[in-house]
């Protein structure tokens, strides 16, 4: 008899429990059996053709903080620069989501530095940065690494100036060079065969899926039904190449490797497995961390830079201003250089522009709640997904003509203002340890093809579109540029 007391007292209590956490959760949507909330995202992009424009057009309904459900998976989407403030400095919320999409790129594990967390994202976190720092990153040498870059990159379009010229995968292979050099040693030519297909595989990787995870991590088990039509069978296939060409590099590296004599960050990897084989990380986070850093710059530095030549064609008084800062500053005789950056205000406001008005991670990397937390009115799941929307925060109302591109906002009286909603980088813990990188790589392209180059749209071309293409990140359209020389 009490044991059966026992069993319905328990029973209530948790269904009471349910009942109660199930309130709590964020408003959202009407959920359908099962599929949750995915036929209203389908519907919905049919209207609104990005997945972040979905996201910020219910958020106007339900607010601030939204509340989704696919599947047996919940996905809150967060807005607003305070909340997305909180998201971001909350270790309760600095988890990453462990759905099928993120980690079938790394042996079903969270491993690396940008799907992983806890004790392992700790780890390999501060061990690559203190092999980073040891071969250059962050020092003056990266300034020579990347002004070989920007040179050789003027040289090619010095031989087709004045031809039209497609410039979707124009900064592609540059900066991977960059980042590449420290971690891999390797240089490669700006017209390898083999490295321009390998970007060409991962500008199609991110454009196969979305951040939430797509419905390989929403429905995996269909991965195993229609591999095709989900796109799975191409994304594995593109994680093999990637996997392939890593692989090989690393081997390359065990081949030749001096102990004694470290070349780059792959050998002293190595080395640490070697001689502390307990504590070391393993070959599959090696393999990871180098994926992590062959796609971070192989995408997002890319597709940002690629945004600000698209609005300095299409915006013919930027360009010029530009031109004349360039011409002020540094001059004909020498090429711009990263000591010129402090004196080249609107340089860094075309900069500051780009990163708001492109927003390539529209809605971040997605955070992962590791135990039960409030945020706001609301209680967070533990284990729901968590969005933050960057896009709707650089282009919302809180901006004066925020459609427009104009650089002029960050200045005032001469000087430039650091606005603290622009969050392209990320917040907290978890923010972008190659920002100050990326912003290094877009001045110096951009200074260096503005001092000996005006940038025009081909006759009989339209103009190009600001509309991006969706992805995990978002991109340009295909453009072409006219690369006039500004001096015979």
């Amino acid at each position: 008899m009490w044991l059966f007391v026992i069993c319905v007292f328990v029973f209530c209590y948790f269904l009471r429990s349910k009942i109660s956490n199930r309130a709590l959760y964020p408003p959202g949507p009407p959920t359908f059996p099962i599929i949750g909330n995915m036929l209203s995202v389908y519907i919905d992009l049919k209207k609104h053709k990005y997945h972040h424009k979905v996201w910020q057009s219910w958020s106007r309904i339900y607010g601030n903080i939204l509340g989704l459900k696919f599947g047996l998976i919940r996905i809150v989407v967060v807005s607003g620069r305070e909340l997305i403030r909180e998201v971001s400095t909350r270790e309760v919320f600095d988890s990453r989501p462990d759905g099928f999409l993120y980690t079938m790129r790394s042996f079903g594990k969270k491993l690396g530095i940008v799907f992983s967390d806890g004790p392992v994202w700790n780890t390999t976190r501060r061990v690559l940065l203190k092999y980073l720092k040891h071969f250059g990153y962050g020092t003056r040498s990266m300034e020579v690494f990347i002004a070989e870059e920007c040179r050789d990159l003027v040289m090619l379009r010095i031989s087709d100036a004045g031809t039209p010229v497609f410039v979707n995968q124009m900064f592609h292979i540059p900066i991977t060079n960059i980042l590449w050099r420290i971690v891999a040693g390797k240089r490669y030519s700006l017209n390898d065969k083999r490295l321009v297909r390998l970007c060409e595989l991962v500008t199609r990787l991110f454009r196969l899926s979305n951040m939430s995870g797509g419905v390989l991590t929403i429905l995996p088990f269909l991965r195993h039904i229609i591999p095709d039509l989900i796109g799975f069978t191409e994304i594995k296939s593109v994680h093999n190449k990637l996997h392939e060409f890593i692989l090989e590099t690393i081997k390359e590296h065990r081949d030749s490797i001096d102990i004694n004599n470290p070349r780059d960050v792959i050998d002293a990897f190595l080395i640490e497995m070697i001689e502390h084989k307990a504590t070391a990380i393993t070959e599959e986070e090696l393999q990871i961390v180098c994926l992590d850093m062959l796609e971070a710059g192989m995408e997002t530095v890319t597709n940002t830079a690629i945004f600000m030549l698209l609005h300095l064609v299409r915006n013919e008084k930027v360009q010029k201003r530009l031109q004349t800062e360039i011409d002020n500053v540094v001059g004909l005789s020498r090429t711009p250089s990263l000591d010129d950056r402090p004196n080249m205000v609107y340089t860094e406001a075309v900069l500051l522009e780009t990163l708001r008005i492109s927003s390539v991670a529209a809605v971040g990397i997605p955070h992962m709640a590791r135990e039960d937390a409030r945020l706001g009115d609301y209680l967070i799941p533990k284990g729901t997904y968590i969005l933050l929307a960057i896009h709707d925060l650089h282009n919302s109302n809180d901006w004066e003509d925020p459609d427009i591109f104009r650089p002029e906002r960050f200045l005032k009286e001469g000087s430039l203002i650091q606005d603290d909603k622009i969050l392209a980088f990320g917040l907290g813990r978890r923010r972008c340890i190659g920002e100050g990188l990326a912003k290094s790589e877009l001045f110096m392209f951009m200074t260096h093809l503005l001092q000996k180059f005006t940038l025009k749209v081909p006759d009989g071309d339209p103009m190009p579109s600001t509309d991006p293409i969706d992805g995990i990140t978002l991109s340009a359209k295909p453009f072409r540029v006219i690369f006039e020389p500004r001096f015979k």
